[in-house]
């Protein structure tokens, strides 16, 4: 057996892990943003989890929406149509994009999931910022008291910050593995792990994720070696296009994703109020695309290229996502004055187009190997 395939399988049943929690007493709620303080929600007994759909088309979606919205986010809301998420008790989301943001109003009028919550996430941090997002978050706890009749208390919030901290650790000793050469986990393995701990109780994820660490040393079916590549971009459900870039002789080693580095990477300070220090951790972490600042992100990006030993990067960005068009260029050169190649490829959320970027990832890693 495979070291990746519990985190896969996991992943590829994922409404059926859902609805498992649900039948186990607990209470099971949707996020959509990785600005959304998942340790609230875990401190009254319930299980966050990241909603997003897959490949197939969207045509209960699109009867809502324009042709020219995220595809990532219209695939997620057509699988609420479709009732894939009916075992959610809630739903929360956090103001991110204006995609998401406005797509927000459809799960309130089209869902019958019966709590909706939207968190108002400043994208900037100053200090008064800062003091507008913690009164927002206990804002937030008293919400989930009121919905759900069930009391979040600060030792409470201390164990969650606990099982949170301990899953980021692992995280980090998983992509550790990545900096040998050839990768101990693959590109495409690691967006797995990531997504299925997105999914799945944080407990059983950090079991799973011991298990790993200790098995990766001994696996008998590594990754080959390859061009050591970075990947950036907007966010990124299916390790579809992650598959191809391997196949096609790359090899993944690090990425710069919301559902990859940036989820797990800054801790929750353990030592601090617990109430301060989810605030703290969830507005001053590395910043998504949406957030005014670049700096930050691109100085993680170029950390990572260097920590990683990276030979290339491949920007994904979605189709009509504003927010990574306008960083794609400047993240472009930035590379560009390490001496690093980037290959820009904008994609639909679907199965359409795959054989075009197929073709031009193949011809980019043949350049930056030298092969052909």
């Amino acid at each position: 057996m495979n070291v990746v395939d519990p985190f896969r399988n996991n992943l590829l049943t994922r409404h059926e892990v859902g609805k498992r929690l649900k039948a186990q007493g607990k209470l099971v709620v949707g996020w959509s943003c990785t600005s959304t303080p998942e340790e609230i929600i875990h401190s009254m007994n319930a299980v966050p989890v990241m909603v997003f759909g897959n490949l197939e088309n969207t045509k209960l979606a699109d009867v809502h929406l324009p042709v020219n919205s995220c595809s990532f986010a219209r695939s997620g809301f057509n699988s609420v149509l479709k009732g894939d998420y009916d075992y959610l008790d809630g739903f929360v989301t956090s103001r991110s994009c204006d995609n998401r943001n406005k797509i927000f109003d459809m799960w309130k009028h089209y869902s019958e999931i019966p709590f909706i919550e939207f968190i108002n996430t400043p994208h900037t941090r100053t200090e008064g910022a800062y003091d507008f997002f913690f009164n927002e978050i206990l804002r937030f706890k008293s919400s989930l008291e009121k919905a759900f009749g069930e009391t979040i208390s600060t030792s409470g919030l201390k164990k969650s910050v606990h099982v949170y901290n301990r899953n980021r650790l692992l995280l980090k000793k998983v992509y550790e593995l990545r900096k040998r050469e050839p990768p101990l986990i693959s590109g495409a393995e690691a967006l797995e792990i990531m997504l299925s701990s997105m999914i799945m109780s944080k407990e059983d994820h950090n079991g799973l994720l011991e298990s790993l660490i200790e098995e990766a040393p001994k696996r008998v079916d590594p990754p080959k070696s390859g061009v050591r590549l970075l990947i950036s971009g907007s966010v990124l459900d299916n390790p579809e296009l992650l598959r191809i870039a391997e196949i096609a002789g790359g090899n993944i080693v690090i990425d710069d994703l919301c559902t990859g580095s940036r989820y797990f990477w800054d801790p929750v300070d353990s030592d601090s109020d617990p109430w301060h220090a989810v605030a703290e951790r969830y507005l001053r972490k590395i910043s998504s695309f949406s957030m005014i600042e670049n700096e930050e992100r691109f100085k993680h990006t170029i950390e990572m290229t260097k920590q990683f030993d990276v030979e290339a990067v491949l920007i994904f960005t979605l189709k009509h996502c504003d927010t990574h068009l306008f960083d794609a260029p400047q993240l472009i050169n930035e590379l560009k004055n390490l001496g690093l190649p980037a290959l820009h490829l904008e994609w639909e959320h679907s199965q359409r187009g795959l054989a075009q970027l197929k073709t031009r990832i193949e011809a980019f890693i043949e350049m930056v190997s030298g092969v052909g």
